[in-house]
């Protein structure tokens, strides 16, 4: 499929949509729901133009919107039905929404759910049958996403929203163009692209405990096993270099040494975790006072890492090499 002028737009509105999302989780730790709304247009717009003009049936058409009525429910809860005469027009843009996602489920199920397995991943079977059990394998894959954000295992509203909308930019790989070096030729399985996008933003996120630790070591940061234990996420920096910095630059790391009362005495201790005590600017300022006075020059501090700045990194490995677990399981 993936049709060369709407796989250029695909890609340049995934690459900026993204860094434009990454670059605000960075600095406020924030992205407004706004983004991903106004995003998500041309997004889907691009798929359904794509479906349509690749004849890929009603079926895959109407699959287009359960895979948006996953991403609505990152915004608002499904319209009550006992309620529908009380309902807004966003309520009731949302019921067309999941209703013709169903027909998408419905209607596929009639036509292509008489399918031979092993021809669809040899890649036997029509196209339209193989799009509608990828298209299928989106929606499982998007709700996966959100499911482990309201059970917990994600923790990003963010991240979950841009893995989302990342699936309906790329639903199945038959949308996402060749790969330029791809870690194996004609895999039988692949991961979604969005399942893909996640494990190499995995994968590079822990590449940065060793780099750290290798920096520490480089700097003599090393001296002791509480160093070494904070040496894997941390870097020292000079009490009097954070003593008075903007609020703006304060709140792009957490100080992990405080120090705390024991028996009497006042002693500094280093955490692995930020102490939820510290929440503004003013009572880092009086815990790095508090520091000095023990004799401390200097403490551990830990930069904020968004994991959406390691999404969007990962873009261009997942459309350079493609599916890393493809090399394990060929």
């Amino acid at each position: 499929m993936a049709d060369p002028l709407l796989s250029t737009l695909r890609i340049s509105i995934l690459t900026i949509f993204m860094a434009v999302a990454a670059r605000s989780d960075f600095d406020t730790l924030s992205v407004r729901d706004r983004h991903w709304i106004r995003w998500s247009a041309p997004v889907v717009l691009i798929l359904l133009v794509e479906m349509t003009s690749e004849n890929m049936g009603l079926a895959n058409f109407c699959m287009v919107f359960s895979l948006v009525a996953v991403f609505s429910f990152c915004f608002s809860d499904p319209p009550d039905p006992r309620d529908f005469r009380d309902w807004n027009q966003n309520q009731a843009l949302l019921s067309v929404v999941y209703a013709l996602g169903l027909v998408g489920f419905l209607y596929g199920a009639n036509a292509y759910s008489d399918t031979n397995f092993v021809d669809l991943v040899l890649g036997d079977e029509s196209k339209e049958t193989t799009l509608w059990w990828s298209m299928n394998g989106a929606f499982l894959t998007s709700a996966i996403f959100y499911g482990s954000w309201r059970i917990g295992l994600i923790q990003g509203g963010a991240d979950v929203k841009a893995l989302i909308l990342v699936t309906l930019v790329f639903p199945s790989w038959s949308f996402v163009p060749d790969q330029m070096y791809p870690l194996v030729e004609d895999p039988l399985f692949r991961m979604p692209p969005s399942m893909v996008l996640f494990i190499w933003a995995a994968a590079a996120f822990l590449v940065a405990p060793p780099i750290i630790f290798i920096q520490n070591a480089a700097r003599g940061n090393i001296s002791s096993l509480s160093d070494l234990k904070m040496a894997w996420h941390a870097t020292k920096r000079r009490i009097s270099d954070l003593k008075g910095t903007p609020d703006s630059a304060s709140y792009q790391s957490w100080i992990l040494t405080e120090a705390i009362e024991k028996n009497g005495e006042m002693s500094a201790v280093d955490r692995i975790l930020p102490s939820r005590r510290l929440s503004n600017a003013q009572d880092e300022d009086k815990q790095l006072e508090l520091l000095e006075e023990l004799g401390l020059d200097s403490v551990w501090i830990t930069t904020k890492h968004p994991f959406l700045v390691y999404l969007f990194l990962a873009i261009f490995p997942m459309l350079l090499f493609g599916d890393p677990l493809s090399y394990l399981i060929r």
